[in-house]
């Protein structure tokens, strides 16, 4: 009797070990996963590789300094970049001259390669319609991804595009002016918001 009692109090003790290392290994995954989902979600307002830039009026070329917050919409022919998606998320990362957009690319977010994303975005133009981000994330939410880090961020989506370059990228510092006094007319930086998930592939 002694030795039943022995033999299933060794399979209990086993059990739990094995729960509590269970645990501790899902625990260790969601905390993994808060860190990197919230070192993303900071990097994709405040990278200068995905904000919009401040130009001088004079020239468009000449960045004074980046807008946190401020994501420049997608609005461009992919005829520009090469003639398709592939080609244009990678046009802005190889630095070619007088770029129209910038995608956001998710190693801009720092996300390793066994991480996944995905990006909505509600609002962000005048007529009230959803803004256009070229992503390499995915095009819909996980669907089994058991450790999710989700937030949703407050940005301004600038969408003016200039008829020469096709750029929205570049705002000026007369039109950031013009946003700051509440100038409608002449500011073209409107309230959106971007629900961003991150998880880790299985």
């Amino acid at each position: 009797m002694s030795l039943i009692l022995i033999v299933v109090a060794i399979g209990l003790v086993m059990q739990l070990s094995e729960i509590e290392n269970y645990n501790f290994k899902d625990k260790e995954l969601k905390d993994e996963t808060q860190a990197i989902g919230k070192s993303a979600s900071a990097l994709f307002v405040n990278n200068p590789k995905l904000v919009c830039e401040l130009t001088d009026y004079r020239d468009e070329n000449k960045v004074l300094s980046y807008i946190s917050n401020c994501i420049p919409e997608w609005a461009v022919a992919t005829a520009d970049c090469g003639g398709s998606i592939t080609a244009c998320k990678t046009w802005d990362k190889y630095g070619k001259n007088h770029r129209a957009f910038k995608p956001v690319l998710k190693e801009f977010l720092g996300l390793p390669a066994n991480y996944s994303c995905y990006i909505k975005v509600t609002g962000g133009k005048a007529d009230s319609s959803d803004a256009l981000l070229l992503s390499d994330c995915e095009l819909s939410p996980p669907a089994i991804a058991k450790n999710v880090y989700g937030i949703d961020l407050n940005v301004m989506i600038h969408n003016e595009i200039n008829p020469g370059t096709g750029k929205t990228i570049t705002v000026g510092k007369n039109e950031l002016e013009a946003c700051i006094k509440g100038d409608t007319a002449n500011c073209f930086m409107y309230p959106a918001t971007i629900k961003f998930l991150v998880w880790k592939n299985d």
